[in-house]
């Protein structure tokens, strides 16, 4: 399955519990259908980059939410459907990350092909430099 990213921008209320509620349908839509939710982030409470009028009403900030999931595009339009039609839902973005862990991570991190020291695994070695060559943009020592 692709790993997409989702940015919502929630309408604000007194309450926490409306904006509590998105975030838990949201994930819960996903991870029923057989998704998995990589990560989620709460960015706070922030101002609109300009005024914006859904659902019959004007909003001048919002509170944000990241979402990195794992899902089906049946599922993803699925969710953009209900958000769409969620009154609670300002403005959102879905983009798609990658397909494959190669097109997500790339090699030289944790989740790539390399140990804690950097050097490469499986046989695989890193050039070195010449012993008479000083790094960092110094001069050749001859």
């Amino acid at each position: 399955m692709p790993l997409y990213e989702l940015l919502c921008v929630s309408a604000i209320t007194p309450s926490t519990a409306p904006f509590r509620e998105l975030v838990r349908s949201t994930t819960r839509l996903v991870v029923d259908h057989g998704g998995a939710v990589r990560a989620m982030r709460y960015w706070g409470r922030r101002q609109l980059p300009q005024r914006t009028r859904r659902h019959q009403q004007w909003h001048y900030e919002g509170d944000y939410f990241l979402m990195h999931f794992d899902t089906s595009p049946p599922v993803l339009s699925q969710l953009s459907s209900r958000l769409r039609a969620d009154p609670r839902v300002v403005k959102w973005t879905t983009l798609k990350l990658g397909e494959k862990l190669e097109e997500i991570t790339p090699p030289g991190t944790s989740a790539g092909y390399t140990d804690a020291q950097g050097m490469a695994m499986y046989g695989e070695t890193r050039p070195t430099p010449p012993a008479n060559t000083v790094m960092g943009g110094g001069k050749t020592v001859e």
